[in-house]
């Protein structure tokens, strides 16, 4: 392998490409797949080495293109937690023009972290809303260390701290106790909704063998679910359903029951959450930054 190509080599892995394909770049150069003297698990190798070289130094040049950015822009803001043993956590990043939309347009976030970065495996959190004309707005990011009641509460307080201490109206999020417990101490007074996609999701999944085993059920729950014109609707209907396919004892039903106001759209009709049910903006931002963030 010639210092030329473990120089190329170089490039392309800070670049995120995959093994494969600087194997088959390689090839290319050098003329066809028979031509390297080296096979791709020697490749992997040497590209295990710079990624080591790089997680060391990954932190610190972090550090230093926000500060760069924040000396170029006083708007620019970031935040990063360490551990007892000053080692970074998570950390969180917002801009002037992100923070000036929030004041505008903050009255209602979606929040979501499931895509996770593949080369560190760090939930990303983006912090999105929509614009009255239909636009996604990004208003800041992060990437945290893990899913739990402390860290959510780090950032939503690094949020609110970015944002001149403007906490936003409604909150729609995917269905997270650690997550929940945070808005409720950082967002006291937000109304928090959670994703009827992935709650209607979960429920198709866990309750295959019941809808099955019960003919019209699930195209009741869905209907009484998505078109109840009231609060009251909603649960005479609910209750008749549950008697009518004698599901009562089903541990789904009653775990949803109990969290009714958090997902059916009947009991968010005086809150804001602009043309909003599911977090769908949120992970279609997730698909935007796929390529920059996945490695």
């Amino acid at each position: 392998m010639s210092d030329e190509e473990k120089a190329l080599i170089r490039t392309m892995k800070r670049c995120n490409i995959p093994t494969r394909k600087i194997v088959a770049v390689l090839a290319y150069i050098r003329g066809g797949m028979d031509k390297l003297p080296y096979n791709k698990r020697k490749v992997g190798n040497y590209g295990t080495t710079i990624n080591r070289e790089l997680e060391n130094s990954d932190v610190m040049e972090v550090q230093q293109y926000f500060e760069k950015k924040q000396a170029e822009s006083p708007g620019f803001c970031y935040s990063m937690e360490v551990d007892a043993k000053n080692k970074v956590r998570s950390v969180f990043w917002t801009d002037a023009r992100s923070r000036t939309m929030y004041q505008e347009y903050g009255d209602f976030i979606s929040f979501d972290t499931t895509f996770l970065t593949n080369k560190y495996n760090l939930p990303f959190a983006p912090f999105v809303s929509i614009s009255p004309h239909g636009k996604t707005y990004l208003f800041a990011c992060a990437l945290i260390v893990n899913e739990t009641t402390n860290t959510f509460k780090w950032l939503f307080q690094q949020f609110l701290a970015a944002m001149g201490g403007k906490a936003p109206k409604s909150i729609i999020t995917d269905q997270d106790k650690a997550m929940e417990s945070a808005i409720k101490d950082v967002f006291p007074q937000a109304t928090h909704r959670t994703c009827l996609f992935h709650v209607m999701k979960k429920a198709k999944e866990q309750m295959c063998r019941v809808f099955q085993l019960n003919q019209g059920l699930y195209e009741d729950f869905h209907d009484i679910v998505n078109n109840s014109l009231t609060e009251k609707e909603f649960e005479t209907l609910w209750q008749t359903m549950i008697e009518t396919y004698n599901v009562g004892e089903v541990k789904f039903f009653q775990d949803m029951w109990k969290t009714r106001k958090k997902f059916v759209p009947v009991y968010f009709k005086t809150k804001f959450f602009p043309f909003i049910q599911t977090t769908a903006r949120s992970e279609g931002t997730n698909a935007l930054f796929k390529k920059g963030v996945g490695a």
